[in-house]
């Protein structure tokens, strides 16, 4: 564990809720490339749109480890729990058995008949 000198106990810090400073340094640059893709040139669209997805997808990663590493919050990467034994883990990737209605589910999301 690493000891946070300002804390003599060496607990860490409890996270707490995101600052409206993070979700600008995640968020602003979608913002930003929406705000400009109003009167950009196409060529500078896809560019632009890509360098805001990664910037996105890189900095909530690097929040989510800052959080981990400075406050041990790291239940942004224990949210999903995966069957445990091997017959059933085939189950979940097939969508048989006890997860068949994962399957279903996933048709009626493709399903677009119905908003014809």
């Amino acid at each position: 564990m690493i000891r946070n000198p300002a804390r003599p106990s060496g607990r860490p810090a409890t996270p707490g809720r995101l600052s409206w400073r993070a979700r600008v340094i995640v968020l602003g640059p979608l913002a930003a490339a929406l705000a400009t893709s109003l009167g950009a040139e196409p060529d500078v669209l896809a560019p632009l749109w890509l360098a805001a997805i990664a910037w996105t997808v890189l900095a909530s990663l690097a929040g989510a480890l800052f959080r981990g590493v400075r406050h041990g919050d790291w239940s942004s990467f224990r949210g999903h729990r995966f069957p445990e034994d091997g017959g059933e883990l085939d189950e979940w990737a097939a969508r048989t058995g006890r997860y068949a209605w994962l399957d279903d589910h996933e048709d009626r999301l493709r399903d677009d008949e119905r908003l014809r």
